[in-house]
């Protein structure tokens, strides 16, 4: 394939010149564009084998890793097909003259529409965990994925429907791939709704608690498509033959594509470097944020367990076990399910609980105490501070100063375990309800630590 002023090339323009269509021959500009976005497609390629392989890293796992695969592969496969339409290559012979393929399968279908679809997809998991607190998947999965193919199916129906002069032709004379204004406007049409069902998904996603920035993703990636989406739309109602223009065409594709490659790279670049560079440093980090900031189940901290084979540092003086307690069991230890615990509480729910419960009714593991006391009434938390009451289901970090355990609280079903051999369960177990009742009708015998 020759990037050279040909005398094919030359008869072309001029074929062109006498059907009164200025035609700038394909050249050095087109050559580079192909390099270039082929060596960032590679580093693409390579970026996503990465994170397919890295896939249940905790981190990763939290930002879709196959979804986010998919759409750069998406990606991808638009760069196919704007090579074709946009007339980067010589579009002649049997495979590349094809444009229902590569202009309406490819750059479409796969392309345009799947990247689009893909994201307003993971937009809408971050709204079902963080606005309506429900896991992605079952039925709110299947519905969101049906709709996506619905839409694919119908816009192809409508596309062999309708006559071949009125979606794509083959323009034989220039070598060229031409859609007509009707087409255009239901492509467009249908990125259109694709991106405003994303914008209202994003808005409602707007000021949500999360501890990686979800909502600024969401916010940075729907100013990038839009401005994108605007740009593309003007120019190809201003200019219909714009690939018959170098400048316009080369401008065009580099734009899209390094917008779109922008976006793709927003959201994964920070857990990718650091899994790469920093992996179980990055991974402490990450838990402890999520401790802090209460949202373990949110990052489905439960599934992938990535406290299995750790103890996590909480500050300086102390590591951590995870224990997740049936949020009736914590109402008869005198801990609230919709409780939000600081880092640093304890001692004024501790005076509380012992208030309302006997001292037959602690909790012990190793020497951490749930609501303990000292024989004089006074607490035996004393590192501990001030409890306050908020929206979220956030974990309880209880503190005794003369042990190094610490035990968090989380409001969530669970496994049978007796509650005296909690020093000894993995850091990720939780407690039954189960147990519950033994426990309700222990008045006078209590639980001693082991």
């Amino acid at each position: 394939m020759s990037f050279e002023y040909t005398a094919d090339e030359q008869e072309r323009v001029q074929v062109a010149g006498f059907l009164g269509i200025q035609l700038d021959p394909i050249g050095h500009a087109d050559l580079a564009v192909v390099v270039i976005l082929s060596i960032v497609y590679f580093v693409d390629i390579l970026a996503v084998c990465f994170l397919l392989w890295n896939r249940n890293f905790p981190p990763l796992k939290s930002k879709y890793p196959i979804l986010m695969s998919s759409c750069m592969l998406a990606l991808f496969v638009w760069f196919l097909g704007d090579l074709v339409l946009k007339s980067h290559v010589h579009v002649r012979g049997k495979q590349l003259s094809d444009c229902m393929l590569f202009c309406v399968w490819m750059r479409v279908l796969f392309g345009n529409f799947m990247v689009s679809a893909l994201i307003t997809i993971r937009s809408y998991a971050l709204y079902c965990i963080f606005r309506r607190n429900r896991a992605y998947r079952g039925t709110r999965l299947y519905v969101s994925v049906g709709v996506v193919v619905l839409v694919a199916v119908t816009f192809i129906l409508v596309t062999y429907l309708l006559p071949r002069s009125e979606t794509v032709e083959y323009i034989e004379v220039i070598q060229m791939c031409n859609m007509s204004y009707m087409y255009r406007a239901l492509v467009q049409g249908l990125l259109w709704l694709t991106w405003i069902g994303f914008a209202i998904i994003n808005f409602r996603l707007r000021n949500i608690t999360s501890s990686f920035n979800e909502s600024l993703e969401m916010g940075v990636a729907c100013a990038c498509v839009f401005v994108l989406l605007t740009f593309n739309t003007i120019i190809l109602y201003t200019h219909p033959l714009y690939p018959t223009s170098k400048v316009l065409r080369v401008t065009e594709t580099l734009t899209s594509h390094v917008i779109a490659n922008f976006l793709w790279w927003f959201i994964m670049y920070n857990s990718m470097y650091n899994c790469a560079f920093r992996r179980q440093t990055y991974l402490a980090e990450w838990k402890n944020k999520l401790v802090r900031d209460g949202l373990q189940k949110q990052y489905q901290i439960s599934r992938t367990d990535p406290f299995s084979s750790t103890m996590l540092s909480v500050d300086s003086n102390h590591s951590a076990k995870m224990v997740t307690l049936h949020r009736d069991m914590s109402e008869v230890y005198g801990y609230h399910h919709r409780m939000s615990f600081s880092r640093s509480s304890v001692n004024k729910q501790s005076d509380q609980a012992h208030s309302q419960h006997t001292s037959q009714r602690r909790l012990w593991t190793g020497g951490a105490a749930c609501g303990g006391a000292n024989s004089d009434g006074t607490s035996s938390n004393p590192r501990a501070s001030a409890l306050s009451e908020g929206d979220n289901l956030a974990d309880d970090i209880l503190v005794e100063e003369s042990s190094n355990n610490v035990i968090l609280f989380s409001p969530q079903r669970a496994v049978v375990r007796p509650l005296n051999t909690l020093e000894n369960i993995s850091s990720a177990t939780t407690i039954h309800d189960g147990t519950l009742e033994s426990r309700r009708h222990s008045d006078t015998r209590g639980l001693s630590p082991k």
